[in-house]
């Protein structure tokens, strides 16, 4: 009898299943230094919006006070403490987002159809307005150095344009005196998609992607083409973290620091992508930032269905993961700070309280993942801070001893958790191909699950039901011995 581990390394479902040194299945999990940490359920806030959300972000105001700006079909809304609502705006249109911008105390949104709307004043203000006469209507938005840039103007979806210099609620004629102006980017290119702001304007187009520099008038911005054939087929697929835009691609998901463009899922997770997600939605995928777990995460529909899977890339760690969740509208969030007097809505009793009363838990923090949850006519504000998901790993194929054919008698988790309630399943496989599966067998007082499979292969299921607390899952540890022909 001998002791072998399979790790939970890296999932690499576009790998093949034998040698496959990481996963082939890693849901609802977060990838962790040395393995998974759990994915967390979402929470309903008890605030809601009119409709589906379609296209929301944080945003900080002068206090460093979060808030939340997002908008539906035709109307849009700011977060604060409560929720307020502009109503009357035109239908943008299915398929189609608000994109947003904070330039000074300005909020900028724009979507298809409409004037760009706008909030004075970031602090106070929670009516959207027209934002200037003179600003085109536009899809996209950024503050690019001390302008701000829209891009994918109506009727001329290549074209970009931009504000008199710091005066975004100024005339926006074409002008040196005010440096305001336009231009048409490369039509080969295709339409523009998303522009990334900053001290320079990364602008994606459809199957490409340029850097904008500020050169003053007459020119005032010069553009040179980052990457030609290869731009976001997904426009608020495009997130920034620092100095790097992650987005996905018509053949896959890159990153790219302004000057140069990386694969982040060749050979890893491009085809699993591919391969589930809906062909004619694909546009319509969109990510967010997960700072506390150091991820982005893109929420996309498969078949037939709204957006309920969710694909995870941590770029401290490198790696991947998944989960499925039904959300509508994914974004960057902070929690409320909880008193005593709202613990009864959360909590039965004291008992059922996870933490101390003076956890951090309860005090309002920034920086966490929530979503708007579509339902029947409304979207829930919600926060992913609930009791862990169910969680599924299927690690690659392994050879305990090469050409020969052994037996599996146990199975047990290596993980830091609160109750030994996960569940295998052995999956064996011989040299013809032919594969066995045992039942699925739930761990005993023992920690380990008494699974029985033969063959020369072997690969295991482990789920780990929701709702108990579990950290830092490395893989499985199974008891085999050799096992002879018949």
């Amino acid at each position: 009898m001998a002791k072998v581990e399979i790790p939970f390394g890296e999932w690499l479902p576009s790998a093949p299943d034998f040698k496959n040194p990481g996963c082939v299945v890693a849901d609802n999990v977060i990838p962790s230094t040395g393995g998974y940490n759990p994915f967390a359920a979402l929470v309903g806030q008890s605030q809601t919006v009119t409709g589906a959300v379609q296209g929301a972000t944080q945003l900080f105001d002068n206090s460093g006070n979060s808030i939340i700006v997002g908008g539906t079909d035709d109307r849009l809304f700011i977060r604060r403490s409560t929720i307020t609502e502009t109503t009357g705006l035109t239908s943008i249109g299915a398929g189609e987002a608000w994109d947003f911008a904070q330039f000074n105390d300005f909020v900028i949104a724009t979507a298809s159809g409409n004037s760009p709307q706008n909030l004075t004043d970031i602090d106070s203000d929670s009516t959207w307005s027209a934002l200037a006469a003179s600003a085109p209507v536009a899809k996209r938005c950024a503050k690019v150095g001390d302008f701000l840039m829209l891009g994918n103007v109506s009727g001329a979806p290549t074209r970009i344009q931009w504000s008199p210099f710091n005066s975004p609620a100024g005339d926006w004629t074409s002008s040196r005196l005010t440096q305001a102006g336009q231009a048409d980017l490369d039509a080969e290119l295709g339409e523009v998609q998303k522009i990334v702001g900053g001290r320079y304007a990364t602008v994606f187009q459809k199957r490409g992607v340029q850097r904008l520099s500020y050169v003053g008038p007459p020119v005032v911005w010069r553009a040179d083409i980052i990457s030609k054939d290869r731009g976001a087929v997904a426009p608020f697929s495009v997130v920034s973290v620092g100095y790097l835009t992650f987005f996905l691609a018509q053949d896959g998901f890159y990153v790219t620091n302004g000057a140069t463009i990386e694969p982040i899922g060749t050979q890893r997770v491009n085809k699993w992508f591919f391969d589930t997600v809906s062909q004619s939605e694909i546009a319509q995928t969109h990510g967010a930032i997960d700072w506390q777990n150091e991820c982005i995460v893109w929420a996309f529909k498969t078949s037939g269905t709204g957006y309920n899977r969710l694909i995870t890339y941590s770029w401290a760690q490198n790696r991947w993961a998944t989960a499925t969740v039904d959300v509508g509208w994914v974004i960057g969030s902070t929690i409320d700070g909880i008193d005593l007097d709202s613990l009864d809505a959360l909590y039965t009793d004291l008992d059922s309280i996870p933490y101390s009363l003076d956890s951090a838990e309860f005090k309002s923090k920034d920086r966490r993942l929530a979503a708007f949850v579509t339902g029947t006519s409304t979207s829930e504000y919600s926060t992913f801070t609930g009791d862990p998901m169910e969680a599924s790993w299927e690690t690659g194929e392994a050879q305990p001893s090469p050409a020969q054919r052994v037996f599996v008698s146990e199975a047990q988790p290596l993980m830091n958790a609160s109750t030994w309630d996960a569940k295998f399943t052995l999956k064996m496989r011989d040299n013809t191909g032919s594969q066995s599966t045992s039942l699925e067998i739930e761990t005993g007082w023992g920690g380990f699950a008494p699974v029985r499979g033969e063959g020369q292969k072997v690969a295991v299921r482990m789920v780990k039901p929701a709702g108990s607390f579990w950290e830092d899952a490395q893989g499985v540890q199974v008891q085999v011995r050799g096992a002879g022909f018949r």
